[in-house]
């Protein structure tokens, strides 16, 4: 993934951050809403008139400005539920995206199928208006494994494994990956398999 970069999130530890950047303090001091992070006007209309938002909660103004801001660095996000990691990670993937290159770019592996399923409907509410294609793939879905030209990906870890090992699902012009619940993960010992793999193709 020349160039990429990860996110980590988890379900088990307070909101936190070991190094907030300066602009993390600057948009939670100012309290300038999502309008301070220069969205792109699609994610913004999303945000308000498909997902109903009013302002980013605590744990969003802090770490959105990391995920958003360049230069782009690998981030493990700690936090509770509902305390918007998803919104977090999704808008840090569709950010990155370019919408003229048919390629995947930007991934995100979750440790079950109820939770790939649970982030494509927000994913596909947060996209709505941005042209920017995804696509879900879980455990006994697209049997055939077509080749992937979805930018936006979510799946599980086996699925996508096959995907990448049928050469099915190209990671040259991966810009961002997001291991979803990794405490999920790692007790499985999927991360580490998975990371092996990914980075030896």
């Amino acid at each position: 993934m020349p160039g990429g970069d990860s996110i980590t999130t988890t379900d088990t530890y307070s909101a936190a951050a070991e190094d907030e950047s300066k602009e993390a303090n600057v948009f939670r001091n100012t309290q300038a809403g999502f309008e301070g992070l220069k969205l792109s006007s699609e994610l913004m209309k999303a945000l308000y008139e498909e997902m109903k938002f009013v302002r980013p909660s605590k744990f969003q103004s802090m770490i959105l400005p990391m995920i958003l801001t360049p230069p782009y660095k690998n981030l493990i996000a700690l936090a509770p539920t509902c305390s918007g990691k998803t919104t977090c990670f999704l808008l840090g993937m569709f950010s990155r995206v370019d919408p003229t290159l048919p390629a995947p770019q930007a991934l995100c592996i979750c440790p079950s199928i109820e939770l790939a399923v649970q982030n494509m409907e927000v994913l596909l509410k947060m996209g709505k208006f941005t042209g920017i294609t995804s696509d879900l793939f879980i455990p006994a879905d697209k049997a055939n494994y077509i080749p992937v030209t979805a930018q936006v990906i979510i799946g599980t870890p086996g699925t996508i494994n096959r995907l990448i090992t049928a050469k099915k699902l190209g990671t040259s012009h991966l810009k961002i990956l997001v291991f979803e619940e990794a405490d999920y993960l790692l007790v499985e010992v999927i991360l580490w398999k998975f990371v092996s793999f990914f980075f030896s193709v």
